[in-house]
Formats: structure tokens, sequence, C-alpha cells
């Protein structure tokens, strides 16, 4: 049932009609019906049933955990109370009084405890990352040992299974496991009723492309019970319509040039500018495919009071790399800092290289070099968490050497500024440094576009060696599936989520500023957007919407 049909907006009625109607404490039970229910449509049995697996081994493990932490606490108290009797007997001063350990019994305690955590947690882990494993990557892994045992004339071959993915698998998985880790690190104890964790897991405005959510900032949230609060309830439908207008006037729309480039660009041998212009517009659909969806789900969501991660904050107004991976898709970006890269960075054998690096390459290379090595390694596994095929693992590759980089030479590079006297606040340097990164960002896209990694280095080497500006002044972009009416409509509003872009920035929001007026006005701003979207959006007979993009991953 997607975001933009009727049939969602129907449901999404009733839910919140229902979920104010009922007493307060019931109104979470609401949401998980109205989670089950938008799953199993949407997803069909068959996906519902890797939900319930997830749920249920994700409620049983943590716990457990908290089962061993009680009864290890318990077992080592009574181990004490039989070691340290009174002097006085049990009728003595000291009869009664509480058992206290020592510091190396809470030692000794928090290590055991751990140990039993972790396995529960490694094995429940190896479960859900391995369904995932298998059903996203498993074809993706046969095919390629296949074509490794024929190079070795091996008669050996592995079946081969195109698995249909369960709707949003690789979100609610992190998000679940993200839980787990936490109960496993004693941040939160584990939550008891199957039924509210499962709610936590399916809630239905995230699940589909998320954003990843943590615990202990949704689930209190989900349980309270809320009173219908006008404001809140007008910015939330704003923000729904922002959503609508950028996936179907601006993403749609977009589309179609990018379409008729990238899926024929080597029949037209189109010319290097055009596929980089291509590759512009990609990045624009895809920022308002998956942003304007990311409005659609946090608008839903704000209808029945709840609020849930920031995804994005204006990623194109990033001066580097880095920056651009801590404004864009964010959840994913904390999920993979918080349980990959500080582990990574902050194990023992990171410790002990750095120690040795620091002896044998200086203070500086040492200190940074394992921080480069981490940030490599999560970016490659946010590349391979993008799709089963190679071109991801080139899309991580790209990425992580940019970012990594921007560790390792972090000092040079300020020094080569001061050199130059170039001051990292002067308006002209800003901008040349977004300018950049965009480029570098649309270089990236091509991951995203091509079919396969050896189209990305044809994309590429027909970039830099058919180079032709040219297309900007002759009229080519107007053969590319789109008129100059449409050409010119997109870019006015490119300009005009730019300009939003901007206020939201200087740290106003134009959905708050609208809710704040008076009756007329808001309704004349929600007409006209709804009149927008009907009049200018990419639907109807003949054309075929497509999908929310980061919905496959």
């Amino acid at each position: 049932m997607a975001f933009f049909s009727w049939q969602f907006i129907c449901f999404l009625i009733v839910a919140v009609t229902v979920y104010y109607l009922i007493p307060g404490r019931f109104q979470w039970i609401v949401l998980l019906i109205s989670s089950a229910w938008y799953y199993f449509v949407g997803g069909g049995p068959r996906a519902a049933i890797f939900v319930a697996v997830t749920v249920v081994t994700t409620w049983g493990g943590a716990c457990l955990m908290d089962s061993i932490q009680k009864k290890e606490e318990l077992k080592a108290l009574e181990a004490a109370a039989h070691s340290s009797p009174s002097e006085e007997g049990d009728s003595g001063p000291s009869a009664g009084k509480p058992v206290k350990l020592s510091r190396a019994q809470k030692k000794e305690l928090k290590a055991l405890v751990q140990k039993k955590k972790r396995l529960v947690l490694t094995l429940v882990l190896l479960l859900n990352f391995g369904i995932l494993g298998v059903l996203k990557y498993g074809s993706f892994v046969s095919t390629n040992l296949n074509s490794l045992f024929a190079r070795f004339h091996s008669g050996t071959q592995i079946p081969v299974v195109d698995f249909i993915l369960p709707l949003g698998i690789s979100f609610y998985t992190f998000q679940s496991m993200g839980y787990l880790i936490d109960v496993c690190r004693g941040k939160y104890r584990a939550e008891r009723n199957l039924f509210r964790l499962a709610l936590f897991t399916s809630y239905f405005p995230s699940i589909l492309q998320g954003p990843i959510n943590r615990y202990d900032e949704l689930a209190s949230q989900l349980y309270t019970p809320h009173r219908f609060d006008d404001r809140r309830f007008r910015e939330g439908i704003l923000r729904m319509l922002w959503g609508f207008f950028k996936k179907m006037v601006i993403a749609e729309r977009a589309s179609v040039i990018v379409n008729e480039v990238f899926g024929g660009f080597e029949q037209h041998r189109y010319a290097g500018f055009t596929i980089l212009v291509a590759a512009f517009f990609y990045g624009i659909q895809l920022y308002a495919d998956f942003a304007g969806g990311i409005d659609i789900v946090a608008g839903a969501s704000e209808l029945f009071g709840v609020s849930i991660r920031e995804n994005f904050r204006q990623p194109y107004m990033s001066r580097s790399i880095s920056e651009f991976w801590q404004r864009w898709h964010m959840s994913l970006g904390n999920w993979m800092r918080d349980y990959v890269f500080y582990p990574i960075a902050l194990s023992k054998p990171f410790a002990r290289m750095q120690k040795s690096l620091r002896k044998k390459i200086g203070p500086y290379f040492g200190k940074v070099f394992p921080s480069f090595l981490a940030s490599f390694i999560v970016f490659i596994l946010v590349g391979i968490w993008h799709g089963a095929n190679w071109k991801y693992v080139v899309y991580g590759i790209y990425h992580a050497t940019f970012v990594s980089t921007e560790t390792l030479f972090e000092k040079p590079y300020a020094d080569l500024r001061r050199f130059f006297h170039i001051r990292d606040e002067a308006a002209g340097w800003k901008l040349f440094q977004m300018v950049r990164t965009l480029f570098i960002v649309s270089i990236g896209r091509y991951c995203d576009v091509a079919p396969d990694a050896g189209t990305v280095f044809r994309l590429l080497r027909a970039t830099f060696s058919r180079f032709n500006p040219w297309i900007l002044f002759d009229g080519s972009l107007f053969t590319f599936g789109i008129d100059e009416r449409n050409f010119g409509l997109l870019i006015l509003l490119i300009i005009l989520v730019a300009a939003v872009d901007i206020i939201n920035e200087r740290g106003q929001t134009v959905r708050g500023i609208v809710a704040s007026q008076q009756l007329p006005f808001r309704w004349a701003v929600y007409l006209t957007a709804i009149a927008v979207i009907l009049v200018f959006g990419m639907y109807g007979p003949g054309f075929d919407m497509a999908s929310f993009i980061y919905a496959q991953f």
C-alpha cells in the first residue's frame, strides 16, 4: 500500500480517528493493530513471518539477558552472604544488614554477566543478520561462487535462489538489533511485553524505508497516551504535503531525465557533461524521493503525537563528504557509528595498533590511522547495505576513500589552508566546498544508477573523455524525455526546495511558521499545496510512478 495512494490516506484517517476516540491506555494497541494490518497488506503473510521471527527472537534474547543479570546478581549476593557470616552470630548487631559486594566481586560479577549476555547477543545477531544476509545477498554470493568455481573448471555448483525481500527488512532488522545491543550494554532493561516490542519493531510509518529509530527515543512515545494536539496535527499535515510535493512533483519529474540518459547512454553515446548533469538530477530525484518519503512518514507519525528520528539535515549544504554523511540518512550513519565504528575503533586490537603505530610512524598518524581504518570498514559496510551488487562495493570504497582520507589528512589540510591564508568561514571558500562536495557526491551516484560495476567505470570514462558542456545552450536537455516547460518548472522547484533548506539551516521550519498563522492563511496554504500536487504531480493513466527508491534497501 503505497504512501501516495488513496488507500493509504483512507487507512491513515481511520487509524487516527480510532486512536483519539478510545481511552489513552489502549492507544498503543491501535498502533499495533494498524502496523500489523499495514504490513500484512503490503508485504503478505510470508513477509509477516520474518518480522515475527525478528520480534520473538529479539524479545526472547533481551528478556534472557535481563534474567541472566538478575540471576547472577542474586547468586553473587548469596555467595557473599555465606562467605562473610556475622562474627556475633545471627543475633549480633550486623545481622539483617544488606550484603554488599566488594569492588573485586563486582568486577568479577560484571565480567561473568557480560560474557553470558554477549553469548545470547551473538546468537540472536547471527540469526537475524543471517536471515537478512541470506535473503538479500544469497543469490549474489551463490552466483559469484559459481563463477569462481567455473574459472577453476570445478564441477561444483551452488543452487541460485532469488528471494523476494520482505518489506523494510534492513530497517526493522537494524532497529531491533540496535535495541538488543543496548540491552546487552545495560543502557536500559528489556521490554517484557512481547506486543509492545512488536509495536516498536513494526511501527508502520517507519518500517518501509526508515528512519532507523532508537528504543529509548521512540518506545515511550508509542506507549504513552496522547491527547489531540491541534498545532502538532497541523504541522504533521503540512509535512506530509511537503513530502508528497517532493516525491510526486519533483522526484518523478527529475526521473524522466535520469532514466533517459542512464538508460541509453551507451546506445546514444551521450557526452560526459550530459552524464554529469543527469547524475546531478538523479541526486535531486533521490533527495526528493527519500527525504519526501521521510517527510510523509514523519508527518503521519506526528498525527498520532509521536516524533520519529530526523533522517536529513540539508545534505546538499555540506562542505565535505564526512559532513554530507552526517546530514544524509542520518539514522543509518548514527547506527553504524554507535554499533560498528566505536566497537571497532575502541577495540583492544585497534588500541594495540595505535600504540604500535605511534612509535613507528609518529604520534599524529599513529593516532588517526586506526580511526581511518575503522571509517573505511564502516563505509564499505554502508555500500554493501545498499544492495547485493559489486557496484555497491565500489560505492562503499569510493565514499570510504574520501571520508577516511579527510580523517587521516585533517592536520595537513589545515596547514595548507593556513599557508594559502584561506579562512574557513569565508563565503567564497564555503561555496567552493559545497560545490566540490556536490561534484564528488554526483560522481558517486553512478554506482546507484548503473546496473553493474562495469557500467560504473564506463560512465566514468565517458564523463571525462567526451566532456561537452554545450548541452546547456544548444537545447539538447529538452530531448531527454522532458519538454522546455517541464524543465523550467523543475528548475524553479529545485530553487524552492533549496530556499526551504536555507530557512531550515537557520533554525526555523516553514511548516512551523505556516502552522502558527491564522486559519484563513493556513487553509490557503493547504489548498494551494494540494492543487499543486494534483496539477503538477507526475501520475495518472500511462504513467507508472516509481515506488520509493530506498524501499528496495
